[in-house]
């Protein structure tokens, strides 16, 4: 049996518009259900939102064990990778004295968990230390993301090989797995650590990516005994299957192009930014692509606006043209038909740079040329940040 403790929530997100119940621990546990190996879940859910949670549990094959609160959490999106906050969270919950050979835990502010088991995955999500839980374990994975692993490291150093192994002494673990966003993720163990690829695919859905790659790791290296390594790659492969189809549960490893190791990205940000909605787009979109660790050139952050533009339009064109020629790459937003952002489009793809087209409201006819001259063209968000960061 595979014991899961974690969330269940609502999920909401404004842009795209969702919503749904799931949270890490039912995510977790309808991803691996249909197989041959029994799950129950530990969680806890408010009244209204009990017979919803039992029914997918039904749906997907799968036992349960709710502890009843005041009100079910919700967590709140604006977009798939903005930060989300949490609301209706009490911290009223307790799932004690659980017990069993096999657990995958995911840090649950509104609850309190002691578990006793013989090997465990914790993914923290709360940042909190496993050796300030109440659980105790002979053999210890901690699965967590860049963020989280400099929270626990405490900020000691940038270089994530380093913090693996750092991580390892400090948490006691026997295998520690950083998640590195669009770079992958790093496995440290027995003294050994390996580089794990992201796996590409042309639409990613990023919100409950996480809980997949904890669950899939924790299913291969728990119950099939498989190595840390091999393990992490299985899930990181699982993972890239849940980003396109955004169903479950997964069952099926399909095999995807790994993206190939790289130095750091110069992405060159083009777009408008003639109104507040226009700059706020281009500075949200500029701060999650340094979130993603690439270098970002952006004409409205690193040159700036014109008070006169006959007087400046020779040095600006001069700027962007020569940050143009020097970039990896450029991801365009292309909302409205500005004839500055299509001139860097044309002179990207004049010079062979990969050209990615972040557009919702223009008319398929009007992008034909850039369909033809093979620029990656999306109306999803999350899809355009990480092809560029790719």
């Amino acid at each position: 049996m595979l014991n899961i403790v974690g969330g269940t929530y609502h999920e909401f997100c404004k842009e795209p518009t969702y919503h749904d119940l799931y949270g890490s621990g039912l995510r977790a546990a309808a991803a691996l259900s249909g197989r041959e190996i029994e799950i129950l879940l530990y969680s806890c859910i408010d009244e209204i939102d009990y017979d919803l949670a039992k029914l997918k549990s039904r749906t997907f094959n799968f036992n349960c064990k709710y502890q009843i609160i005041q009100e079910t959490a919700q967590f709140h999106y604006q977009h798939p990778l903005s930060k989300p906050y949490l609301s209706n969270c009490d911290n009223s919950c307790v799932l004690n004295d659980l017990t069993g050979e096999y657990f995958l835990y995911f840090g649950m502010a509104e609850a309190n968990v002691k578990i006793d088991s013989e090997y465990l995955v914790y993914d923290p999500q709360n940042c909190t230390e496993f050796s300030e839980t109440q659980c105790r374990t002979k053999h210890l994975a901690i699965v967590l993301n860049r963020d989280e692993a400099f929270i626990l490291g405490h900020y000691q150093t940038k270089d994530l090989d380093a913090l693996g192994f750092s991580l390892l002494l400090s948490q006691h673990a026997e295998v520690i797995v950083i998640k590195n966003g669009s770079k992958g993720a790093k496995v440290f163990f027995n003294g050994e650590h390996k580089d794990i690829p992201v796996y590409r695919t042309d639409e990613i859905w990023p919100i409950g990516s996480g809980d997949i790659f904890s669950s899939f790791f924790a299913l291969n290296w728990m119950i099939m005994k498989k190595s840390p390594f091999e393990s992490a790659n299985i899930a990181s492969l699982m993972t890239a299957n849940y980003c396109k189809f955004k169903t479950l549960p997964l069952k099926t490893v399909i095999d995807y192009e790994p993206i190939k190791k790289r130095v750091k990205n110069k992405i060159y940000l083009a777009g408008p930014f003639f109104s507040i909605e226009q700059r706020w787009l281009i500075t949200e979109i500029r701060s999650i692509l340094l979130d993603f660790d690439n270098e970002v050139f952006s004409p409205y952050h690193d040159v700036g606006l014109t008070e006169d533009p006959l007087i400046d339009s020779e040095y600006i064109a001069n700027c962007d043209i020569d940050q143009l020629m020097k970039s990896d790459k450029i991801l365009a937003v292309l909302n409205t038909p500005d004839i500055g952002t299509v001139y860097e489009i044309g002179f990207a793809r004049a010079k062979n740079k990969e050209v990615i087209i972040f557009t919702q409201n223009i008319a398929e006819d009007d992008l034909l040329m850039l369909r033809g001259t093979n620029c990656f063209i999306t109306s999803d968000f999350s899809t355009a940040i990480y092809q560029a960061s790719w």
